[in-house]
């Protein structure tokens, strides 16, 4: 069967042509559902995966990856216990005892980036300037992330109501951001406090 790993890295470095991208994404999207939405890549790729799906459109997939309990998956080290990311996805032996492994590791914990970048939106745009484009899905229905930029504090959250996402953004002052919501609308703010909402009708 094909390998998550070189799909994504190709796609997340900018190796293929615009139309050979599409194919490879389609075709990662499909190997993530065949393998039960568990998490097939190592190292090098692991950072990337989730936030690929995305840039391809298939946010579904993703999340059902981020929010997958079977091993290899990061909930699944939840269910063991964990409150911390490890290296390996079954960190305890059968005796109960922990084998020789990190248990706070920086490869399956890059997932921590993509709950800012990419659940909540919070990328570094520029001097004094961010991204803001949040991406809602899954059983989430809230999450919130900040980040202490050198200005301030950069904050993003969003909380599904019913029939409608309400959106809350903080800029930090001498700052701005380009915010970009999922159904489209897009708006440059400058510093301050900022409730939006859509409809999710």
């Amino acid at each position: 069967a094909p390998r998550q790993a070189p799909m994504v890295r190709s796609l997340a470095l900018g190796l293929l042509s615009e139309k050979d991208a599409v194919k490879v994404a389609a075709d990662l999207n499909q190997n993530a559902i065949d393998r039960n939405y568990t998490v097939g890549t190592g190292f090098l790729s692991t950072p990337f995966v989730l936030g690929v799906l995305v840039k391809y459109g298939y946010v579904d997939t993703a999340y059902r990856m981020l929010e997958n309990t079977k091993a290899p998956g990061w909930l699944a080290m939840v269910e063991q216990g964990a409150t911390t990311v490890w290296e390996v996805y079954h960190i305890f032996d059968k005796y109960g005892h922990p084998k020789a492994s990190s248990m706070n590791h920086y490869s399956p914990g890059a997932v921590c980036g993509f709950l800012f970048d990419t659940v909540c939106g919070i990328r570094v745009a520029g001097e004094n300037h961010f991204r803001i484009a949040p991406v809602p899905g899954g059983t989430l229905t809230f999450a919130e992330a900040s980040y202490d930029s050198p200005c301030g504090k950069v904050e993003s959250s969003w909380h599904i109501l019913h029939d409608r996402t309400k959106y809350v953004i903080t800029i930090p002052a001498n700052c701005t951001a380009e915010v970009i919501l999922p159904g489209g609308e897009r708006k440059t703010l400058s510093a301050g406090h900022y409730e939006m909402e859509e409809s999710n009708v």
